[in-house]
């Protein structure tokens, strides 16, 4: 089985590495690491950061995968905590081997094992989240912010726009002060689809994505993404003679299409490939 090329497909591919990627994965997939993003990937980008959810196509389609794959990881700006909740990880049968990387690798759970490993918050990031929350509850700020939250993640602080009137013009105008604000306590700012991410290290994706390949040493890497801040693990896929990009395409951030081998139609058009390797892999 190949990969979808219709115009009018879920997903499709989009170099001879996409066309080639499911029959390659069905042809080793004990030598397959499959890594994903969770936001704007396997779960649909939301106003209200805690309400989100994998889909359930995605869920049921990775749990066939898990024990057929070599490796099933999960690589994530959020935290474990919260990717363990909103994906209803812990107990799903399949998905017992699942790794996930939270806060870009900077906090790890092995569901193999039971091992977590989360280190102590940084006293910086606290430091930001007051003065964030100052800058946001000021008079004089324009009505375009207005609608503007902040995501509070431990090691990092997302501030989102989503829900503001004009969440782009939200977005221009807070850089500038957010980015201050970042500067004085030494963060590391992370852009993404209408957020601002403040984060305790500089560490990446592709750091952490590289972490897991030098363990597992797989043959094929597939990594499913949307957002500049997969771009490092991209970056790396295209390093990896086995390396096939899935990019779950947005208007927001066109530019991340450009490192795909499979372009989807959003979540659910990764959940749509998911579902066709989980068929293939039977």
């Amino acid at each position: 089985m190949t990969t979808s090329t219709s115009a009018n497909a879920p997903f499709r591919a989009v170099t001879p590495a996409g066309q080639a990627a499911i029959a390659a994965i069905v042809a080793d997939p004990t030598g397959t690491l499959l890594a994903c993003d969770f936001d704007g990937t396997l779960a649909p980008i939301v106003a209200e950061p805690t309400t989100s959810r994998m889909l359930d196509e995605s869920r049921a389609a990775l749990s066939e995968l898990g024990p057929r794959l070599g490796r099933v990881a999960i690589v994530t700006g959020r935290p474990v905590a919260a990717v363990r909740e909103l994906g209803r990880l812990d107990g799903q049968a399949g998905l017992e081997r699942v790794l996930v990387l939270g806060q870009y690798g900077q906090e790890r759970w092995d569901a193999a094992t039971g091992t977590l490993d989360v280190p102590p918050e940084p006293l910086a990031v606290r430091e930001a989240i007051a003065e964030l929350e100052g800058l946001l509850s000021r008079d004089d700020l324009p009505a375009v912010v207005a609608g503007t939250s902040l995501e509070d993640k431990g090691r990092a602080v997302g501030v989102h726009t989503r829900r503001a009137a004009d969440p782009a013009a939200a977005l221009d105008w807070l850089t500038g002060p957010v980015t201050e604000i970042a500067e004085r306590h030494a963060l590391p700012i992370e852009p993404g689809r209408m957020v601002l991410e403040l984060r305790s290290a500089s560490t990446s994706k592709g750091d952490a994505l590289r972490s897991v390949v030098e363990a597992e040493q797989p043959r094929i890497v597939v990594m499913c993404g949307d957002d500049l801040g997969d771009i490092p693990a991209f970056e790396l896929l295209h390093e990896l003679p086995g390396g096939v990009c899935v990019v779950s395409g947005s208007p927001e951030q066109p530019q991340v299409a450009e490192h795909a081998d499979v372009l989807c139609e959003g979540p659910e058009g990764v959940a749509a490939f998911l579902q066709a390797l989980a068929e293939a892999t039977r």
